[in-house]
């Protein structure tokens, strides 16, 4: 086909495809038209980009511990096609959920990277359902066992081995998320940790866990916490800010894998359990690459580990999104948070999220999901967003 006739046929298909003209699509499955229409919006110069939270509540499925799941589809700017992206996978039962996920919303058996954040079962296990049930590209997840001589007191090694080893055994690459590794042109930059810091807190979670013996469970809230209701703390304003920047979270929390996404001019921060001091070297990255976040500021912003007050504090926050009442932009921000957990979120995050500009969506036993020029759902209904709500000690 000619360049004159290829124009004359997508400007054609365009119209039809828009309304301006009617045309006959029961012989096309909805895949194939959607594939059709996306093709052409890719070769138009529009771009798209979807994010679902799916829910992640105990090992058992419901319960008080929250965990992550993450699936992206964005369109590859660099040629016409859409890829898939998995961000952590829950407990071992969320990963079927995952796959069929994948299947059903984005129609194809397709993921073209997986990134494991960090070896909590919460976010690990789900992983290697994923990658025996889907065909997957790339595996891009740290390994412990490359970076220390001892790691005899690394809790979930077994579940993280078992995953490498899948993954190995039906030919997906797999590889390690430092900082300044990219893929798909740039459009997926790894901003955090570097190999340095990476081994610095590997080091001093091994020399911790090592001089630790396990306590007893104490029957307390987190065991037998009754579901909350976050709207019953609302309030019609927001209270004094008692977010606190002395605050930290563990070494193998702040190895969590930092992400962004763009797509064309839009910027999406990815952040697992990150705490404040991965936060802000992941920031500094982000400076370096972007620019300053005032003048490129995020579109989306995951609020880390199920929104605790132990990953975030207000000088980062102002860092990142603006200062309270000053928002460098409009920001959406997504927090996995299990509907019983009696900590996640913590209406200090939300509120603090809040103030600086973001709408603030929990999934709460929920997926929940954020996109731009992304394909409608049927039976899905618009999302709205946390209310003020009562700043309590909730940790």
């Amino acid at each position: 086909m000619t360049a004159s006739a290829l124009s004359m046929s997508v400007q054609l298909t365009v119209r039809q495809l828009v309304g301006e003209e009617p045309v006959e699509l029961a012989l096309m499955d909805r895949w194939t038209a959607f594939t059709t229409f996306r093709i052409i919006k890719i070769i138009l110069g529009d771009r798209m980009y979807e994010v679902d939270f799916l829910p992640v509540e105990s090992e058992g499925g419901s319960g008080s511990k929250s965990g992550d799941a993450i699936t992206v589809r964005l369109t590859v700017e660099s040629g016409a096609r859409d890829a898939v992206i998995v961000i952590d996978g829950g407990y071992s039962a969320v990963g079927e959920d995952i796959a069929e996920h994948v299947r059903r919303w984005y129609g194809q058996d397709r993921v073209d990277l997986v990134i494991s954040t960090h070896p909590d079962a919460d976010h690990l296990n789900g992983l290697k359902t994923v990658i025996e049930s889907l065909d997957v590209g790339e595996l891009m997840i740290h390994q412990p066992r490359l970076h220390a001589v001892n790691v005899r007191d690394f809790s979930n090694l077994e579940a993280l081995d078992d995953l490498i080893a899948a993954a190995r055994v039906r030919g997906v690459i797999v590889s390690e998320p430092f900082a300044g590794a990219t893929r798909f042109d740039g459009q997926l930059t790894i901003l955090g940790p570097s190999q340095l810091y990476y081994e610095t807190l590997l080091d001093d979670y091994l020399a911790h866990s090592a001089g630790i013996t396990a306590a007893a469970p104490s029957v307390g809230k987190s065991i037998f916490a009754a579901a909350k209701d976050l709207l019953a703390r609302a309030l019609s304003h927001f209270p004094i800010e008692t977010l606190s920047d002395d605050v930290r979270t563990s070494e193998r929390n702040s190895t969590s894998v930092i992400t962004l996404i763009r797509s064309q001019d839009r910027r999406l921060l990815f952040t697992g359990d990150a705490g404040i001091e991965a936060l802000e070297l992941a920031a500094h990255e982000y400076e370096r690459l972007v620019g300053p976040f005032s003048t490129y500021p995020l579109d989306f912003f995951q609020a880390p580990h199920h929104g605790s007050r132990r990953n975030l504090g207000p000088s980062v926050l102002d860092r990142i999104l603006g200062p309270k009442g000053a928002p460098f932009g409009t920001t959406t921000s997504f927090i996995s948070s299990a509907k019983a957990s009696p900590k996640h979120p913590s209406p200090k995050v939300v509120n603090a999220l809040s103030r600086r500009g973001a709408d603030v969506h929990a999934t709460e036993g929920r997926t929940i999901t954020h996109g731009h020029q992304s394909p409608s759902r049927a039976g899905w209904t618009a999302l709205t967003p946390l209310p003020p709500l009562v700043e309590v000690d909730d940790e």
